[in-house]
């Protein structure tokens, strides 16, 4: 079921929900939109009620002019949540929207949410060094920005999209759909949003979550010692999945939805 939630007189929140029982509120990531979850909301309803919505100047979400910022993510979040009246949810951030799950952490605690899966976002995005669980270097994460800004943003998400998945896609049609996603959200915001993420470090919330929640985090291949280290270092609690790359939950669905099931099947109590 496809709906649009009132949360100002600026801002109306598009969303898929699906299902009955326990809401999980999935967050896309930067510039991203309801659609990169569509092989997850419907197995998942089988057990639950599955929610993804379009952050502000996202999807089908409204354009605005100001909040690109990912303390107002987190703001919109809680409101969204309030005015779907949805309690006792779980969050599920990828990518950027992990920087929104954080942001509405700090401001708004933990009394409504019973679990967090973080999908793929180191808490700090730079590397200080090689080893490091991270994005990339900060001259790199640097770089990017300038790219993601040029007139040639659409070329480079076009030559982004590939690399979502552990094997590219045989067929254009995602890349395309990953293009036209990218290139809704507007410059001014994309821009703001892609450079707060770039210069975040949540590792402080990312350990005082882990102390208050069960927490899992699925992360691609690529970074998976890396998030190894970086967990038994800070929040040895924290459950830990290697799948994939960075969409893996679009590429390898069956696994992500039964991983997503039996950790909240393990951690919480049925509604």
């Amino acid at each position: 079921m496809h709906g649009f939630a009132g949360i100002s007189n600026e801002l109306t929140i598009h969303y898929v929900s699906l299902g009955q029982g326990r809401p999980l509120v999935f967050i896309p990531g930067w510039t991203m939109d309801t659609g990169a979850f569509r092989e997850n909301l419907g197995p998942l309803s089988a057990d639950f009620r599955a929610i993804a919505y379009d952050p502000r100047s996202h999807g089908k979400s409204s354009r605005t002019e100001s909040g690109h910022d990912y303390r107002q993510h987190g703001a919109d979040l809680a409101a969204f949540l309030d005015e779907l009246e949805l309690k006792d949810v779980v969050l599920l951030g990828w990518s950027a929207g992990v920087c929104a799950a954080y942001s509405y952490f700090e401001q708004f605690g933990y009394g409504n949410v019973r679990a967090f899966v973080n999908i793929d976002q180191p808490p700090k995005a730079a590397r200080e060094t090689p080893a490091d669980w991270g994005i990339n270097s900060r001259e790199q994460l640097a770089q990017f920005e300038q790219f993601m800004a040029s007139p040639q943003r659409e070329e480079f998400a076009r030559m982004a999209a590939p690399t979502m998945f552990l094997e590219p896609p045989a067929d254009a049609a995602f890349v395309e759909e990953f293009v036209a996603s990218s290139m809704s959200t507007p410059q001014p915001a994309a821009s703001l949003l892609l450079r707060e993420v770039n210069l975040s470090d949540y590792t402080a919330v990312a350990r005082e979550i882990a102390a208050h929640l069960p927490v899992l985090h699925v992360v691609k291949e690529e970074h998976g010692e890396a998030a190894r280290r970086w967990i038994e270092a800070n929040a040895p609690q924290i459950e830990l999945c290697v799948l994939g790359a960075h969409m893996m939950f679009l590429e390898f669905p069956a696994q992500f939805n039964a991983l997503v099931t039996r950790f909240l099947n393990a951690h919480l109590p049925p509604l």
